[in-house]
């Protein structure tokens, strides 16, 4: 049976996104969780057939860590997935006076700011998953709280303070993106958006400004564009742009081939929108 990899252990917001994507899925496959995002990207294409990961939330922006993998990858994307996202806080003591440590998750932390930063005299400790988060928390004892997926407070038998809320806005979501080692063949009367990176190996002014003109010209919309540190040099980016359309598509293929006159372009994937 072929494996798809996502961000373990089960019950993350990554499992829940990579359940939303099998159903609509013909073939059956066994998810394996992994314990970083990055440990999840090294095994799509290897051990896994197929991989799970977020790429964007709708408050706190890209993921930084999957982003900087997608510059260098030889996968493609074949889907994206929108999650809703609440998180809720659960911890072992009666008041919030009693809490001592909070565990919660690296991306999470930024989406439930408003409700840590107004916790006073903790230790904070950043994970790899929001359901480590809980399992630690469980594993301190007395005083430790986590902020867990809401879908997630059933497993939450051991906390007594319980929060439903401490998101900071009502309409959050992440995007997901399914990646694997193979394109799939394009279907007719779908909307599709285009993934892509574009590497500035040739720094010079006007670099972003000339990216922009070229799927301007061609009237290709950008959805997002995000620059990234070469880590070669200060001052020297690359461009992860998402785009309206298929890549076979005549005008998105010919703002790419002006672009390739100037930067190496490469396409991670052609995918129908979610």
């Amino acid at each position: 049976m072929p494996k798809i990899a996502t961000l373990g252990p089960k019950e993350t917001f990554s499992d829940l996104a990579t359940q939303q994507f099998l159903q609509n899925q013909n073939s059956v496959y066994e998810i394996k969780y992994f314990n970083s995002l990055s440990e999840t990207f090294a095994a799509i294409g290897t051990e896994c057939a197929m991989g799970v990961l977020p790429i964007e939330n709708l408050s706190e922006g890209y993921v930084q860590v999957v982003l900087d993998h997608l510059f260098d990858t030889k996968l493609v994307v074949v889907s994206e997935i929108l999650l809703p996202i609440r998180f809720s806080f659960v911890a072992a003591c009666a008041e919030l006076s009693e809490l001592t440590d909070l565990y919660v998750q690296f991306v999470a932390h930024g989406q439930c700011s408003e409700f840590i930063d107004k916790l006073e005299n903790i230790k904070v400790h950043n994970t790899q998953s929001n359901i480590e988060s809980l399992l630690l928390a469980q594993k301190h004892g007395q005083g430790a709280g986590a902020i867990i997926p809401q879908h997630a407070l059933n497993l939450a038998n051991k906390q007594t303070l319980i929060r439903e809320n401490v998101t900071n806005y009502e309409n959050n979501q992440t995007r997901f993106l399914v990646l694997t080692d193979k394109p799939q063949p394009r279907l007719p009367k779908q909307q599709y958006k285009t993934s892509l990176v574009v590497k500035n190996e040739k720094d010079s002014p006007g670099v972003l400004g000339n990216i922009v003109a070229a799927f301007a010209a061609q009237k290709v919309n950008l959805t997002s564009i995000m620059s990234r540190p070469t880590k070669s040099e200060f001052g020297k980016y690359h461009f992860f742009i998402d785009i309206d359309g298929h890549q076979e598509d005549p005008n998105v293929y010919q703002a790419l081939q002006q672009i390739m006159l100037q930067h190496p372009v490469t396409v991670i994937g052609s995918y129908i929108k979610a």
